[in-house]
């Protein structure tokens, strides 16, 4: 009765729960920048952790409910058995009873609406005591079969309920989430864009590249909104009408050697035992996709230590 209780609890606690639409309000990525926009987002993140703990503790409700209802399952067939076993006792009772008597008695107790039936069994005043307890015992299982039945029903209701409350507010949570994340790669790309301006030399490689700044890096991306750094070479050169492989060591092997003097705009630069590999845009500066914390950027030439240069 306590765990029915407890189960009641969280039903009405899912219902009460905020929904997604209360908790989070769209932003305006036009107006914000991408500081402004990363800090809702953290603020999401932190709404959304409260209500993932609400949801834990919805879960384990859960599990009670589960659990209850399994030890319900494995009850009803001796129950079942019990109530068959009851209806057959009531009626060797009153045939006993009654052997040679009032049959016509005997024939309302039995039949009739099973919810008066017990009262309709007082009748058959001139029970034994044994006798009587007897029924009584059979007719507590009976009532106890009932009841376990319906609490099945209510308990399987309101699981089935949760997780629905669940389900549907997760769903909410994690488009807004990934709304946000639209916004800031948005506003970032833009903000980069506006930093360093457009890209105004003859070369296809360097101007793919410039088009991909503020783009975020995924490991294994090749475009067209993400990327990884061999991903992006791949697709930078790929501009160009030249394919590469995306990986960094077949890159280096796919293209001729040359040396620091002779670089040119839309040539590669390699990095840390062939791990890495970026644009140069000339005056010293690469274009990269750098690793997962950061989006694609222009970087210093130097900024790790250089393998060697290829130009495809």
């Amino acid at each position: 009765m306590v765990r029915t209780r407890r189960i009641a609890a969280a039903v009405l606690a899912a219902a009460l729960l905020p929904s997604a639409a209360a908790l989070f309000t769209s932003s305006q990525a036009s107006a914000q920048t991408s500081e402004e926009i990363q800090a809702e987002i953290d603020e999401r993140h932190a709404d959304l952790e409260k209500v993932i703990e609400e949801y834990n503790a919805k879960r384990e409700e859960l599990d009670d409910a589960n659990q209850l209802i399994a030890d319900i399952e494995a009850q009803l067939p001796a129950l079942e058995a019990a109530g068959l076993a009851a209806q057959d006792r009531v009626a060797e009772l009153a045939a006993t009873a009654y052997t040679g008597g009032d049959f016509a008695m005997v024939n309302s107790v039995l039949a009739g609406d099973p919810s008066d039936f017990a009262d309709r069994l007082m009748y058959l005043a001139n029970l034994t005591d044994a006798e009587n307890s007897a029924l009584q015992d059979s007719l507590a299982q009976v009532e106890e079969l009932e009841t376990r039945k319906a609490e099945l029903e209510a308990l399987q209701a309101s699981a089935d309920d949760i997780l629905a409350e669940i389900d549907a507010q997760q769903e909410e949570i994690e488009d807004e989430i990934a709304a946000l994340e639209d916004e800031y790669d948005d506003a970032v790309q833009e903000e980069y864009q506006e930093e360093w301006g457009d890209y105004t030399g003859d070369s296809a490689v360097v101007a793919f590249a410039y088009d991909q700044l503020g783009d975020p890096y995924v490991y294994g991306e090749d475009g067209p909104d993400s990327w990884d750094c061999s991903g992006l070479t791949q697709g930078a050169w790929g501009a160009a009408g030249v394919s590469l492989s995306h990986n960094t060591e077949m890159q280096w092997n796919e293209t001729a050697r040359i040396s620091r003097d002779e670089l040119q705009p839309g040539d590669l630069v390699f990095y840390n035992g062939l791990s890495h590999v970026a644009i140069y845009i000339g005056n010293g500066e690469i274009i990269h996709a750098p690793n997962s914390t950061t989006v694609v950027k222009i970087a210093d030439i130097d900024i790790m230590g250089i393998d060697g240069y290829g130009r495809p």
